[in-house]
């Protein structure tokens, strides 16, 4: 996986992509969609995780998206930091933070396929 800006990244179809949401001071109000599909976590502790494979093949493009809540209880510095690694390489990177004070709590990510 190659990040070509925080939202877009270049992949190899077979590549395992793996979504992880740090939540701080809020708790793990998230959902993670991959092309209109809800994806179940894989993993809950220390951060929520989700897992996808690279289906598409060369010169198409998977869409996915992050989404998540803030409950009027969580304080106002609370935050989710989005960070996605491939399984092919190129490191964990981090694709996003999302701040309660955001008008908008989600993120839009796009993976073509290479």
């Amino acid at each position: 996986m190659k990040q070509i800006t925080r939202s877009s990244y270049a992949v190899t179809l077979g590549e395992v992509i793996t979504v992880e949401v740090v939540a701080t001071k809020v708790g793990n109000f998230v959902t993670f969609v991959v092309d209109g599909v809800q994806q179940p976590p894989t993993g809950t502790s220390p951060s929520l995780t989700f897992q996808f494979n690279i289906t598409a093949p060369p010169g198409n493009i998977h869409f996915s998206m992050v989404d998540c809540f803030f409950p009027n209880a969580a304080p106002s510095d609370a935050r989710y930091d989005v960070f996605i690694t491939g399984s092919l390489g190129g490191g964990r990177v981090q694709a996003s933070d999302i701040l309660k004070k955001d008008l908008v709590h989600r993120r839009g990510f796009d993976f073509h396929s290479m």
